[in-house]
């Protein structure tokens, strides 16, 4: 079964990168003891370095599973419990005084009274901050980090509200209970046994080398700004489609019955549906302890696993269907800027995944018909205006959304730039594009300045985002999701 769905996936993944505009793809399919690879492209389009299933890139929320493996191990050592105040797991006083009381549970799953706080991303030249140093200052601060704090950092607990920084707290707790690093911690009880060799923790005592990922406009691609996040329990993993595979094969063989990383009860416990959340077409799903679950009632096709994103240029998809022994990772090194969210439906690595899950139920088609996999021209060429126009998207999201404060090293983001079509880039100008990075950068974070700014570009940078695959004619800047909560 495995060498069909994988001979199917051999023959579309060039043409699935083509038409959404992917350098590079890579996908693992597996049961609980057998895994297959397919990939196609490039790690690296200005070294032409190609991409494979053990490409390392930053996992962004593929991490949160790990956490949550991480302490429900504790939980099974008898060190806390699912309904643990978080508060009496933690040093005293680390979340500020008047805390609302949450438990350990609430946290893992997204209903611990967190705003967003996205990413929390720092230059990675930037001092490293230990996990229970930045939570502290985070609730001494009060505000969430996007656009300088338009948000709380805490609102009223019990109602889903995604929080990479709620799961960070609860990385928190397994660094504060076992007394050790939180990246030392998972290396040795979850990489290790899991066969997860090249996998790591971008805490700031390494520097993790790998894909290059590239914020896309069209078929023009620049590689993504380097960045770290402070919040690395819930967005800090670096792995390959291989490794997190391996890590999903034991999970596999643990909702089997037998004794993995954790016990099949605490896997139960992990994918026990505990919040509805928002629902992408029509579809119904739910959040267990750091898992995202499909609806249950889709009964022999319900699967769980995790949608996940670093900024800005990775997406991922991993699924688990338990009641098929199968297990499907995909990354892909595009990060769609016209549209800011890249959903499942609409990426390379969402499509792959769910392509492979549906081959492994009714079988992956015998003859596939012709495909032309030459990149396509999905998008305006590059010119001095639309140049600029990039840069402030860029300077947008990395100054003002995430609230980067170094400048950029926009010179060596110009010079990697790259078209996947067979269009002349000879209109691209990195000048006008380091420009509109500094206006951007100028006036960050203030959401209403930056909103301006989005306005004053005019209908030709709307016209030519609807070029680049936006939904709509604005320039996708998401200060109003923020900052109209």
């Amino acid at each position: 079964m495995l060498d069909d769905v994988v001979a199917a996936l051999d023959a579309v993944l060039p043409r699935l990168a083509a038409v959404t505009g992917t350098p590079g793809v890579a996908v693992v399919v597996a049961t609980s003891d057998e895994l297959r690879t397919a990939a196609t492209g490039f790690a690296d389009l200005a070294a032409g370095t190609p991409m494979t299933a053990g490409t390392v890139a930053p996992a962004g929320s593929l991490t949160k599973p790990v956490t949550g493996l991480a302490f429900l191990q504790l939980v099974e050592a008898g060190m806390a419990g699912l309904d643990t105040p978080v508060d009496q797991v933690l040093p005293a006083g680390l979340r500020g005084p008047g805390a609302v009381p949450v438990s350990t549970a609430m946290l893992a799953a997204h209903q611990g009274g967190y705003y967003s706080d996205i990413v929390t991303a720092v230059a990675p030249a930037a001092p490293a901050e230990p996990i229970l140093d930045y939570v502290r200052r985070r609730h001494a601060v009060g505000r969430a980090v996007e656009y300088g704090g338009v948000l709380p950092l805490v609102t009223a607990p019990g109602a889903y509200s995604y929080s990479s920084f709620g799961v960070g707290v609860l990385g928190g707790v397994v660094e504060h209970l076992t007394g050790e690093p939180y990246g030392a911690r998972v290396a040795r009880e979850v990489f290790a046994p899991a066969g997860m060799a090249d996998t790591s923790i971008d805490d700031g005592t390494g520097t993790p080398a790998g894909a290059t990922g590239y914020m896309a406009f069209g078929d023009w691609c620049l590689p993504s700004p380097p960045l770290r996040t402070s919040a690395y329990p819930g967005v800090g993993m670096h792995t390959s489609a291989a490794d997190f595979a391996r890590l999903l094969q034991s999970l596999l063989r643990t909702a089997r019955g037998d004794r993995g990383l954790v016990g099949p009860d605490s896997l139960t416990a992990m994918a026990t549906p505990r919040a509805a959340r928002p629902s992408p077409n029509g579809v119904r799903s739910f959040s267990g302890l750091t898992l995202e679950l499909a609806d249950p009632e889709l009964g022999e096709d319900w699967w769980w696993g995790h949608t996940a994103a670093f900024p800005w240029g990775f997406w991922w998809e991993a699924r688990v269907w338990p009641h098929r022994d199968l297990a499907a990772v995909a990354v892909g090194n595009r990060w769609d800027m016209a549209r800011f969210h890249n959903p499942a439906t609409r990426s390379a690595p969402g499509l792959a995944v769910e392509w492979a899950g549906r081959w492994a139920r009714s079988g992956a088609p015998a003859k596939l018909p012709d495909l032309d996999g030459r990149p396509r021209w999905t998008g305006p060429r590059p010119t001095p205006e639309s140049s600029r126009w990039m840069g402030v998207l860029v300077g947008e999201r990395t100054h003002g959304l995430l609230g980067v404060p170094e400048p950029l090293p926009v010179r060596t983001l110009a010079e990697g730039a790259r078209s996947l079509g067979d269009g002349n880039p000879d209109g691209w100008d990195p000048a006008a594009f380091a420009r509109g990075v500094e206006l951007a950068r100028a006036v960050a974070p203030d959401p209403g300045a930056l909103g301006v700014l989005g306005r004053e570009l005019g209908p030709a940078a709307a016209l030519w985002m609807l070029e680049c695959g936006a939904s709509s004619a604005d320039v996708t800047m998401p200060v109003g999701f923020y900052a109209a909560r």
